[in-house]
């Protein structure tokens, strides 16, 4: 395997670190899954902040190591994409461009969650908009994921089939993936219901589709750099 190919690779390898280094802060160590409900009194949140803060801290620090990796991936996204593209490779670095700007969110949104418990003996409601502001910033701004995947599953739909880079049914996952995250864009509107931050539209299917993406896309980017490489191992 050639020095490029192998670096292309450790990037790709970048997709499922990231998103398990996520989940593991999100879920293990601050334990929000699921989410506390937005309905929730101020007396309430107050006593979740209280539990375990240091663990919950730790947890969304280890949160924006795993979200920034999403760049990198990203990266490799767009290498592959380009491997197959015309030369304008118009598409490739939309969804780069794209990717960059979603991982602010990404990443700022776990520091917001990290700022609410910064001072959990604060009288219950004191840092109420902090906590709203992490949680909303977490599943709400789809719209540059939805973008991203939507450029991404054009881009694959658009290979030739002399050049199977990516199969074109993994352009249709991309176009899925990115219209089942829409409906979490009307968080900010619902405290209860399947449209609130712990919903079912809002939350559990959106989370699934998001980590399912990852692993799809490090399969299929695994898979064809590996293919590429084997026949000069030969």
């Amino acid at each position: 395997m050639r020095t490029d190919d192998r670096n292309l690779l450790l990037l790709v390898w970048t997709g499922p670190v990231g998103i398990v280094t996520v989940l593991i802060g999100w879920m293990v160590l601050a334990g929000f899954l699921p989410p506390p409900s937005p309905a929730m009194s101020p007396d309430g949140f107050a006593a979740m902040w209280a539990q375990h803060t240091e663990l919950k801290r730790l947890g969304m620090i280890l949160c924006v190591w795993g979200g920034a990796l999403y760049v990198p991936f990203t990266v490799a996204v767009a290498m592959m994409l380009r491997r197959a593209e015309s030369e304008e490779r118009i598409l490739s670095t939309t969804q780069l461009a794209l990717g960059i700007f979603g991982t602010v969110f990404f990443t700022l949104n776990f520091l917001v969650l990290a700022s609410a418990m910064f001072r959990p003996k604060l009288p219950a409601g004191a840092n109420q908009p902090l906590t709203d502001l992490g949680f909303i910033m977490t599943f709400s701004p789809v719209a540059p994921f939805t973008f991203q995947y939507a450029v991404i599953g054009l881009a694959i739909l658009q290979i030739p089939g002399a050049h199977p880079v990516f199969p074109r049914w993994v352009g249709y996952v991309n176009l899925w993936v990115g219209l089942l995250l829409v409906p979490a864009c009307a968080i900010p509107f619902f405290k209860t219901g399947i449209l609130a931050w712990n919903g079912l539209l809002s939350f559990w299917i959106p989370v699934a589709v998001f980590v399912a993406w990852f692993f799809v896309m490090f399969a299929t980017m695994r898979r064809s750099l590996l293919h590429a490489a084997a026949p000069a191992s030969r």
